[in-house]
């Protein structure tokens, strides 16, 4: 199956919370997932799926294209 989120998603979704100071914890909680869970979602590329790039950009207000590749976005449209 073809990954459909950018290979850094991990480390875009970190520089944004922190940039915007908004904590891990509190993602974790909005998302429904332990804080231990949602760091092994940031510290391991392939866990950060697009089931968790939709539901993260949700809770954030944002729009989930940041995470995923072009060529997934481009389906979208």
């Amino acid at each position: 199956m073809a990954n459909v989120t950018k290979e850094n998603a991990n480390l875009i979704l970190e520089k944004y919370l922190e940039d915007h100071g908004i904590s891990k914890t509190f993602v974790a909680s909005k998302v429904g997932i332990t804080p231990q869970a949602f760091n092994r979602r940031l510290r391991v590329a392939r866990a950060f799926d697009a089931d968790f790039a939709f539901k993260v950009s949700k809770v954030l207000g944002i729009s989930p294209t940041i995470f995923l590749s072009s060529s997934y976005t481009k389906s979208l449209k």
